[in-house]
């Protein structure tokens, strides 16, 4: 058996019990006590934190069909949610009240809502769209349209570098975003133009970080392999970390060489990349698989959605704290899985490959609350 816990440290401090299934939770930047989810039935839910209890604070009716994400923007007053109908609904916080509705914001479901800076967000669609928000006008800054299958995770690289140096009074920085396709591409916001898009990788790609100090991009894959990618070399793979038994849904950067993942086997795990290794587990859902992850704004506390309807809080403030990796030197990743503690930069396709598989999940269908075929 994986072996569970590094230490007495960390654990699961509570559970929400949604009232429905969860597809998205974010942590109010400035009240670490504030978190939400965004429900099947298109309702959003306030929760907040209480130790060793959580209380819900209010149902919001926001859409009529699911919210698959969510996010706060305007140093937490506004909370933006993205919905199967194809909008982007923005809330007061404090009172819940729509403040405005962008009904047609993509052609198709929007399944993907980035937080790039206290007024842009970036969106993605069902249909491969990207767009670039900016909330103090309501309005699309520019859009990009790379892949032929759902967005499946953005991640912002903020700041301004010899690319992207146009865009200085405008959004600036660049998006490393995945898709459905089985590919990851680079988006410069400054000049709206594509920086490059990997080969088809033959596996749905479903979540992306960037670590290594902008080196390299890490994305989660359906059949449970990390792609590593030299950043700003994206045709190929420069090294892969199989081992995952399930899909890799979502990931969080913890510092530049450590990211968490949440799998569809219903377990978080710690990774280290580069060397890669499996540095120990911050807990599980049973079987049932983790949807998203979210981290609180001071590092505490993460909140992963599961379908098993529930919302559970984890003291991670360990991982900031101790050196993982030299606690993990004996650390028995359970009988093999993630057994690859190679720190080389390679290119091999060893444990990789493998036909890509549909993901038949919940947040892809249109129109009807069809259960999860993973459920």
């Amino acid at each position: 058996r994986i072996r569970r816990e590094m230490s007495s440290d960390g654990g699961e401090l509570c559970s929400a019990r949604c009232a429905e299934q969860p597809f998205d939770v974010a942590f109010h930047p400035g009240n670490n006590g504030i978190f939400v989810s965004g429900l099947i039935t298109g309702a959003v839910e306030v929760w907040e934190n209480k130790g060793e209890r959580v209380r819900k604070l209010k149902t919001i009716d926001a859409h009529t069909e699911s919210v698959r994400t969510l996010g706060f923007v305007n140093d937490g007053a506004l909370l933006l949610t993205g919905s199967s109908d194809r909008s982007i609904l923005a809330l007061d916080t404090a009172t819940g009240k729509p403040l405005a509705k962008l009904e047609h914001a993509h052609k198709s479901a929007v399944n993907r809502l980035k937080v790039l800076d206290r007024n842009l967000v970036a969106t993605g669609d069902d249909d491969g769209v990207v767009k670039v928000w900016d909330t103090r006008q309501q309005t699309a800054c520019g859009s990009f349209a790379p892949f032929v299958d759902f967005v499946s995770d953005i991640a912002h690289v903020p700041g301004v570098d010899d690319a992207v140096a146009a865009g200085a009074n405008g959004p600036s920085g660049s998006l490393v975003v995945t898709s459905g396709d089985g590919t990851i591409a680079h988006l410069d916001m400054a000049n709206w133009k594509e920086l490059g898009q990997s080969d088809n990788q033959e596996d749905e790609l479903l979540s992306c970080v960037v670590m290594k100090n902008g080196r390299k991009a890490v994305a989660g894959s359906q059949t449970g392999i990390l792609n590593i990618f030299n950043y700003g070399q994206w045709e190929d793979i420069s090294d892969r970390f199989p081992g995952h038994p399930s899909s890799i849904d979502a990931m969080i950067k913890v510092d530049e060489e450590t990211l968490l993942t949440g799998s569809s086997d219903g377990i978080v795990r710690i990774i280290g990349i580069l060397p890669n290794k499996m540095l120990g587990l911050v807990g599980e859902h049973g079987e049932m698989p983790v949807e998203r992850m979210a981290l609180s704004g001071d590092n505490q506390f993460l909140a992963t959605a599961s379908h098993d309807r529930t919302i559970k809080l984890w003291d991670v403030g360990y991982l900031w704290e101790r050196d993982l990796r030299a606690e993990a030197a004996d650390f028995d990743g359970g009988g093999g899985e993630l057994d690859d503690d190679s720190d080389s930069d390679s290119d091999s396709d060893e444990g990789g490959g493998g036909k890509r598989k549909r993901k038949q999940r919940q947040k892809r269908k249109k129109g009807g609350k069809i259960q999860d075929s993973n459920a």
